[in-house]
């Protein structure tokens, strides 16, 4: 246990009293079940846009859930998953941009979504003033440590893959596309579903801060099992590369914005960077 920080020793000596450690792994279990089982989901859906739009709406809509309700009733039992406002802001903002991406008919998914964000929402607001408000500085090292993340990844990438990707003819609106499409769809249900969730049960449940890191590192890195055949250079370089920046920076700062932050810059800025050396 990192006795440096008084909030995550509370937390997890809160999971003591509060949590059967049986009933933790077996949502442990779950939850790295469900997400092995997505990939599956997406390539059944394959070339067909009606059976993937379905499968992008299941995995939304159970993810957000899930995110939400757990930080919502574990908060409820005295223990704080996600405790600072940035990171719960983006958790809601990433709801509503995922229901404003549903397709005009899908009216059940868009409600869905966005009474998750307001619930959150609303317990943001009640909440206010015991959560964490991070500074600029905080900003500030997200952005450099993405720098450095982007720039490493991008070295190796382009060392050992020599074919590349041409340009997309509107580069502005792909980096704007894909910027959305990774809040609202990626970086940040992985992000609270690995560096938020997944960390904090395994803490709870009695694991050191690294060793709790390196599991959910290594499953958030298997989990990305469809790339070996795809991109073998993207499984074995760019995804350890990721892992283990955001796992770092989660336990420095213990903030899950940041890590969100890397994961959408490098996910947005990387392959770009890649085409253009």
């Amino acid at each position: 246990m990192n006795k440096n920080n008084p909030n995550l020793s509370q937390t997890s000596g809160n999971a003591k009293k509060y949590s059967s450690p049986k009933i933790g792994f077996r949502f442990v279990f779950f939850m790295v079940l469900l997400f092995y089982f997505v990939p599956l989901l997406a390539k059944a859906a394959g070339a067909d846009s009606t059976k993937f739009s379905d499968y992008l709406y299941l995995y939304t809509t159970t993810f957000y859930t899930i995110i939400v309700l757990s930080i919502i009733i574990f908060h409820a039992k005295g223990l704080d998953i996600i405790r600072d406002h940035f990171s719960l802001w983006m958790i809601a903002l990433g709801c509503f941009l995922a229901a404003s991406q549903a397709r005009q008919h899908d009216t059940v998914y868009k409600i869905f979504l966005a009474i998750l964000g307001f619930r959150l929402l609303i317990y943001i607001i009640v909440n206010r003033k015991s959560m964490e408000m991070p500074n600029l500085k905080s900003i500030f090292i997200g952005l450099l440590w993405s720098a450095i993340t982007i720039i490493a990844t991008v070295l190796l990438l382009v060392f050992l893959n020599p074919i590349r990707q041409p340009l997309p003819s509107n580069l502005l609106a792909y980096i704007l596309d894909t910027f959305l499409y990774q809040i609202a769809f990626v970086a940040v249900i992985e992000e609270a579903w690995f560096r938020g969730l997944l960390f904090s049960f395994l803490v709870m449940n009695g694991y050191q801060e690294d060793r709790a890191l390196v599991i959910q590192g290594i499953l958030f890195w298997g989990g990305h099992y469809m790339k070996i055949s795809t991109n073998p250079a993207l499984f074995f370089v760019a995804v350890p590369i990721l892992t283990l920046s955001t796992s770092l920076i989660t336990k420095k700062y213990k903030m899950l914005y940041l890590p969100v932050i890397v994961h959408t810059l490098a996910n947005v800025l990387g392959p770009v960077l890649v085409a253009i050396l």
